[in-house]
């Protein structure tokens, strides 16, 4: 196996500063927080205005319902009934009012985030659904369906570009910290903790990675039921701790693929208003990982590479590197490579291809002749091509 000398991972996490400052997309957006992680509705399920921006992996919300506010109220009527364009100066002043006044918003992390466009719900238009995570449920409603389009596509982005970064930093971090894991043999199994797409809870369990088909399934650390299988894996990745003093003794990694997930995990959904039938498809809902703790650093990087190595990730077996660099400013995308691309309407597997190829075509290629590689060839495990 060759491996790349890629950039320090001191040099990769600085692209996280980058996406943490990257306005995808702001604007008014009405907000109903309508079930809680663990499948409760929240005890405050009416409809608010809120100010919204999509910045890095995280929504911000400003309220636009603060009291204070009332001295700009006409301008703030004029941005919640779209009769300004965000690009105006006017649009500007009134965000800077609203920002000055309402000085704690709040915050919705979108890491972990699946969304899909609803449409009409009841008597409202142009509404959208966001799961962050567990069982959670908000519905969003945008001035119209062409903004409603613009944050469905705006969030896939930012979920899309966030593990591509992710994907970026694991592989400089087993270059620079755990190469030896590329040619020493590998284990199979690992002890873990896990929490699946749609659930709420860290649950014990063994990790046991097949080869045909390639395949992860997780077993109950109690009494050995299985849990879930996550199949056809497409991507799996380190999770950076967002600071660099910690990187060393970092254990979470996230799984990306088929993740079959047993229904005793899932938290008991309560819909009191029957306002919506949940939708059959959870991957849809609430995307299709599984976020894995592991007990050492190392056997993270084992687990990676072994499942990199079977599932043909990352260019592997041939080496471990990405296959595109990000940009400075722009990092993978910009919203307007992707304006009519369609990506909102996709199914969330889909819009993650189509944005793979946008990217390959729009990035510059991982060359390791750019990077001062240096290759070695190693032995490897796990049925690796020759």
């Amino acid at each position: 196996m060759m491996t790349a000398n890629l950039p320090s991972v001191a040099s990769v996490v600085s692209y996280f500063d980058s996406f943490k400052q990257k306005l995808y997309l702001r604007g008014v957006l009405g907000k109903k927080n309508d079930r809680a992680g663990d499948g409760r509705p929240y005890s405050m399920r009416k409809w608010t205005r809120w100010y919204v921006e999509l910045r890095g992996p995280v929504l911000v919300f400003w309220n636009l319902l603060d009291s204070q506010l009332s001295a700009y109220l006409e301008d703030v009527t004029a941005i919640v009934d779209g009769r300004v364009h965000p690009s105006s100066p006017e649009f500007e002043r009134t965000v800077a009012h609203i920002k000055n006044i309402v000085q704690k918003p709040n915050f919705i992390n979108i890491t972990d985030a699946a969304c899909s466009i609803v449409g009409k719900l009841k008597k409202r238009d142009s509404v959208w659904m966001l799961h962050s995570s567990g069982a959670n449920r908000f519905y969003m409603q945008a001035v119209d369906d062409r903004a409603m389009n613009e944050w469905v596509r705006a969030l896939r982005l930012a979920c899309f570009e966030s593990a591509k970064l992710y994907e970026y930093y694991s592989a400089a971090l087993i270059s620079e910290r755990y190469l030896s894991v590329l040619s020493a043999s590998r284990a199979d199994t690992y002890n873990v903790q896990v929490r699946f797409s749609g659930t709420n809870d860290w649950i014990p369990c063994e990790l046991v990675l097949s080869q045909a088909p390639v395949q992860m399934t997780f077993y109950s650390q109690a009494d050995r039921t299985q849990l879930a299988v996550l199949s056809s894996p497409r991507s799996a990745y380190a999770i950076y701790p967002d600071s660099l003093d910690t990187v060393g003794s970092a254990v979470i990694a996230k799984l990306e693929g088929d993740c079959d997930v047993d229904e005793s995990l899932h938290p008991k959904i309560e819909d009191p208003d029957g306002e919506r039938e949940e939708v059959v498809n959870p991957a849809r809902t609430h995307g299709s990982y599984a976020l894995v703790i592991f007990q050492t650093p190392d056997e993270m990087a084992a687990a990676l590479v072994e499942t990199a190595v079977r599932a043909k990730l990352y260019s592997m077996p041939k080496s471990m590197a990405p296959d595109v660099l990000p940009d400075r400013e722009k990092l993978y995308l910009a919203p307007a490579d992707i304006a009519d691309k369609s990506i909102e309407i996709m199914e969330p597997v889909t819009a993650r291809r189509m944005l793979d190829n946008l990217a390959s075509e729009r990035c510059a290629k991982f060359d390791s002749a750019d990077h001062g590689a240096g290759y070695s060839t190693s032995g490897s495990t796990a049925n690796m091509e020759p």
